[in-house]
């Protein structure tokens, strides 16, 4: 099982896969990141990245997922998704070199490299997230520089930007970020910190294996999901549809 966690900046990604590790301590995560790549080569990042950085990140996170097979019990702290997230998000702004060329080619090439992964936990911000930037700055100082998390605009753009992308998972049987026949399942995952696990634990057993049937979501389950996205403050077109059957304005 080769599972992938997915979010914008400080939103417990790190937390989430260190509960997890204690949770099923039979997984691995590996020890060096794309993180590590930007802090050795001192790349720009995040709202200041350009195309080698994005470039650089996604080759070095394909290096990772192809040394790991599906029978490898594996946990990654972010994904191609993530870095398709920020391409898009930087192409939008018009102020980097990344242009339509280089969308096109990020977009081939993450929607082959998601097959390599079996599960993508995407955590969205949430109004229970609460975070002290300052704090997790501090916290994460060793590893990166992390003005991601300084700049809650660019936090909430980039959510948005998942939000999007999950949305055409979910919608979209044209989609152009995805081989339809062969694309991970795209799961959030929100809550307080021992919620995410409990929520995990619905789709992974105690061995770590996907649990069968996962997938299908009846009805009631729909209706349960969007009031607790609604509770936890989780904004998304599929939660307002579920929630208005009836397309009332």
């Amino acid at each position: 099982m080769r599972i992938c966690i997915s979010g914008t900046g400080c939103q417990g990604k790190s937390t989430l896969i260190k509960d997890f590790l204690e949770k099923w301590p039979n997984y691995t995560t590996p020890k060096k990141t794309y993180r590590n790549l930007v802090k050795k080569k001192k790349l720009p990042h995040s709202s200041n990245t350009n195309k080698d950085t994005q470039w650089a990140i996604l080759n070095n996170i394909i290096d990772e997922l192809q040394k790991h097979d599906k029978d490898s019990k594996v946990i990654y702290d972010r994904g191609p998704l993530d870095n398709l997230v920020y391409t898009l998000y930087a192409y939008s702004k018009g102020d980097t070199d990344i242009d339509d060329k280089f969308v096109g080619k990020t977009i081939e090439l993450v929607k082959e490299s998601l097959k390599h992964i079996d599960i993508n936990f995407l955590i969205p911000i949430t109004k229970f997230n609460d975070f002290d930037y300052t704090q997790q700055i501090n916290k994460q100082k060793s590893i990166l520089d992390k003005t991601d998390c300084v700049d809650e605009v660019f936090i909430k753009e980039s959510n948005s930007i998942f939000q999007a992308i999950k949305t055409d998972w979910e919608t979209n049987p044209n989609t152009k970020f995805f081989d339809v026949r062969d694309m991970p399942a795209i799961i959030e995952i929100f809550g307080a910190q021992e919620q995410r696990i409990q929520m995990v634990e619905l789709y992974i057993d105690a061995d770590g294996e996907l649990i069968d049937d996962t997938s299908v979501l009846n009805e009631l389950d729909l209706y349960e999901q969007a009031n607790l996205k609604d509770g936890l403050g989780i904004e998304d077109e599929e939660t307002k549809a579920i929630k208005n059957i009836k397309g009332y304005q």
